[in-house]
């Protein structure tokens, strides 16, 4: 069953849509968009832009959380999926904007 979904025109050809999944469903987005264009949304894969976020953390010698721990938890991070792969994006489609954060 897909997940469901709304649409919001934002004007120059910008829209907004929100996908609601539940906890154990595996989001595919290219997916649900080929359905909405099926609905009357325009779609065309290659004309889309996809943002994702990605974060670094760096482990310091700030007080706080350990340093053994800060490094362990930088690197689960690190070894974590990346939301493109997560969310079934083609990677030729996608901008990633990232930072920086010291833990």
């Amino acid at each position: 069953m897909p997940p469901a979904s709304e649409v919001t025109t934002l004007g120059a050809d910008f829209y907004r849509m929100f996908a609601y999944y539940g906890f154990k469903d595996d989001p595919d987005v290219p997916a649900l968009l080929e359905l909405s264009g099926r609905k009357g949304f325009p779609f065309d894969m290659m004309d889309t832009s996809f943002f994702v976020s990605r974060e670094t953390l760096i482990p310091t010698k700030v007080p706080g959380m350990a340093l053994w721990r800060e490094r362990v938890f930088a690197s689960m991070s690190k070894n974590a999926v990346k939301a493109s792969d997560f969310f079934k994006v083609p990677t030729n489609r996608v901008v990633e904007l990232g930072t920086q954060v010291e833990i």
